[in-house]
């Protein structure tokens, strides 16, 4: 795609709702950051928008080293299919996540970080969610951090997800829902001897224990 296609797919989507650009490679770190920005989207009311940036590895141009591609192809056509694949089990994992399920999702080529800063501008986009490391599941493609470049090359915010971050946050969150249980139980079984105990039982239980102070 030129220069010219690119801008022309991105003014497209251009509206009064500015978006959240989510830049995507299909690493655990960009799938931590699809969640991320979609939870954000929802709370201030935006649109959330999927970037995938195909870009030609030098060792190989026009098509995407990717295990068992048969028969060969493009790869623009393997990005896309990869970049669907990746969305469709996002929206089947998280039914709940609306903005996710809403969210425009495209192609562009060229090198991205560049390519990321630039559809941020040409969108107007409130920041750039993009995860903390590439994949390493296609050889080659992602050269060092393309997330530390982009945050020097970006004119707006930019926000860098961890995977490892949000699955520490997810099980802190587990834990203390599980100990808060644990407490409910706890209470809910001492209403529920309490409610057992008959008159005699605690008359009983007082001449165990001897005459109260109060009583004397």
């Amino acid at each position: 795609m030129s220069d010219a296609d690119n801008n022309r797919i991105l003014e497209a989507f251009v509206d009064e709702q500015r978006p959240v650009l989510v830049a995507v490679d299909f690493s655990e770190d960009s799938r931590a950051a699809v969640l991320w920005a979609s939870a954000f989207a929802a709370r201030v009311g935006g649109r959330l928008v999927l970037l995938h940036v195909v870009h030609d590895p030098a060792d190989q141009p026009g098509y995407y080293r990717s295990v068992g591609m048969k028969p060969p192809q493009t790869m623009e056509q393997a990005a896309a299919g990869m970049l669907d694949d990746f969305v469709a089990r996002l929206k089947a994992e998280h039914p709940e996540l609306a903005t996710l399920h809403s969210a425009e999702h495209k192609l562009l080529s060229g090198l991205p970080p560049g390519r990321i800063a630039e559809a941020a501008e040409l969108l107007h986009a409130r920041l750039i969610v993009i995860g903390s490391r590439g994949m390493t599941g296609l050889p080659h493609l992602l050269q060092g951090s393309v997330s530390e470049r982009v945050v020097e090359l970006a004119n707006g915010p930019v926000v860098v997800i961890k995977a490892e971050e949000n699955q520490r946050i997810a099980a802190k969150k587990r834990k203390q829902e599980k100990k808060q249980k644990k407490k409910r139980e706890k209470q809910q079984g001492k209403q529920s001897t309490s409610a057992l105990r008959s008159p005699e039982d605690a008359a009983q239980e007082r001449d165990v224990r001897g005459p109260d102070l109060a009583d004397g």
